[in-house]
């Protein structure tokens, strides 16, 4: 977490009121929340009035704190000018030219809980009408974050090392390693999806440790997903770091995104990804593939 100062918020207010000078700008927006307190320090750079919300006709300049998707900024940049003082390495530089990148999670020093990601789960609990501050409520925010950091531990983990504990026994036919229990969680409403993976291949020359390959679905799937990309992720990475002579993933999965909103059904969905012999010899895709029945 970046801690960011009252100096380093001067610093780009006096920024961006430097290089929106001379370009006809005769009020400021801050963009709740935390683009208020930068709106009143670069009006008071440029010597203008803030006002409550931007209208056309008054040459606003629309600033936030930080722009980071784009997504707050994307609308308002079509009718006024728009600036941030801080963004991500991602971020449309279009929104903020004066913007610093820092590619961190930033803590702001007018945010509540200097700006934990627990202010945010604080903020979805008061938007659904509940009580943040109630007995069975106080301590979720902490364990939320948590339970999240806990669910996406893929993202920190080391493909590469995973499979590189490799042994040099020689074996032409088919490794298989069904039923590999799994659970990850739907990028699109962040609700969580579970089933089972099947891995096989064909060694060329060394064999990896059977866990490993139980290792690699966890990277995997333990990050915000989607079932298509999980499949193809495993034999890309068999692919890449094994080199074998053919591979194969059979995913299945059961998705709560469906099955506790929307539509409100059940099903499992069953994706594959086969590559080399897999995909290309019949006999070999077909051995396979009954193996990797439920």
């Amino acid at each position: 977490m970046y801690h960011v100062t009252w100096e380093e918020v001067d610093k780009q207010a006096q920024a961006i009121a430097t290089y929106w000078r001379d370009k006809g700008i005769a009020t400021v927006y801050g963009v709740p929340q935390g683009g208020a307190p930068l709106a009143v320090m670069v009006a008071n750079y440029l010597g203008v009035r803030v006002v409550e919300e931007p209208k056309l006709g008054l040459s606003t300049l629309v600033v936030d704190d930080l722009v980071d998707s784009g997504r707050t900024l994307q609308d308002l940049h079509k009718s006024f000018a728009t600036d941030a003082a801080f963004c991500k390495p991602h971020s449309p530089k279009v929104y903020a030219p004066s913007a610093v990148c820092i590619d961190d999670w930033l803590a702001f020093p007018w945010e509540r809980n200097h700006g934990k990601p627990t202010d945010g789960i604080v903020r979805l609990l008061e938007y659904i009408g509940e009580d943040p501050s109630r007995d069975g409520l106080v301590d979720t925010p902490e364990r939320v974050v948590r339970a999240l950091v806990e669910m996406t531990q893929g993202y920190k983990a080391d493909v590469g090392a995973i499979l590189s504990t490799s042994f040099d026994v020689p074996y032409d036919e088919m490794v298989v390693l069904r039923n590999v229990p799994y659970s990850s969680m739907c990028e699109h409403h962040m609700l969580p999806f579970t089933g089972h993976v099947t891995l096989g291949y064909i060694p060329s020359n060394r064999v990896v440790g059977l866990s490993k390959l139980a290792r690699l679905v966890d990277a995997y799937a333990q990050r915000l997903q989607v079932q298509e990309r999980l499949t193809t992720q495993l034999t890309d990475a068999l692919q890449e770091h094994l080199n074998p002579i053919g591979c194969g993933a059979v995913v299945r999965g059961n998705h709560s995104c469906m099955c506790n909103r929307g539509i409100r059904k059940s099903g499992e969905m069953v994706t594959s990804s086969l590559v080399g012999v897999f995909r290309n010899d019949s006999t070999a895709r077909a051995e396979f593939m009954a193996l990797a029945k439920p």
